[in-house]
């Protein structure tokens, strides 16, 4: 590959990441960073330089930090308890809104499909109970009926670079969240392998550069390794 196709490399990375909307700053920041070490840092040839150390460098961050950065990607499912509805769900029909009381009783549902949840909750007003009872059955044992969660959240470090991605999400997951017991999800560690959910943007593959490494450290390399991407 010569200096002219890493400037494109490059340029296509960079014009790639700043047009994803699910990229956090933070993740955001990391990939930059790393396609700067990996196909334009003037130190790239150095026998001493390596990729997590000169990303580190650049980032101007110590080993806790980028690992936070790392522990923010990793693929899972958040459920946004910011975004429940307030108050009692039922439908005020000739007032057009939904009730808003204080809620006495809450329950989960899952999606049959997604495996995504949604939180109801009512007040004790008998229309309202009424309104309740079919979604309560409904949600009664959807928790079992329903497949493992689609990702939401993470899962962008692998659509651009091939690396070792289980076992660093895994010691992120320790180190910083102090979860062993994370697994990865079965849909794949790339977001852009996980199935379409309606209302969430799906993103676009990227031809992934391969960081290298031998017996788990990151090695000197003579220029990145594009390999193909996942269609």
């Amino acid at each position: 590959m010569t200096d002219l196709d890493t400037m494109r490399r490059y340029d296509q990375l960079t014009e790639r990441v700043y047009g994803e909307r699910r990229l956090r700053p933070g993740t955001r920041d990391l990939i930059l960073a790393l396609g700067w070490v990996t196909l334009r840092d003037p130190q790239r040839h150095r026998p001493e330089a390596t990729v997590w150390g000169r990303t580190r460098e650049v980032l101007n961050a110590d080993n806790s930090r980028l690992w936070k950065l790392i522990a923010e990607d990793v693929p899972r499912y958040e459920h946004d308890w910011h975004a429940d509805p307030v108050g009692c769900q039922a439908p005020m029909v000739r007032a057009g809104r939904l009730c808003g009381r204080t809620t006495t009783i809450g329950f989960p549902e899952f999606d049959p499909v997604t495996g995504w949840m949604t939180y109801w909750g009512f007040c004790s007003r008998p229309r309202c109970r009424a309104y309740m009872q079919p979604i309560h059955d409904r949600a009664e044992g959807s928790k079992d009926r329903a497949p493992e969660p689609v990702p939401n959240t993470g899962g962008m470090l692998p659509l651009f670079f091939t690396w070792d991605w289980e076992t660093t999400y895994r010691r992120a997951m320790e180190l910083v969240r102090h979860d062993p017991s994370w697994q990865p999800p079965s849909y794949g560690l790339s977001a852009d392998a996980w199935p379409s959910v309606p209302g969430q943007e799906r993103p676009r593959a990227f031809p992934r550069l391969r960081l290298v490494a031998s017996n788990g450290q990151t090695v000197k390399r003579d220029g990145p390794v594009p390999v193909p991407a996942r269609t």
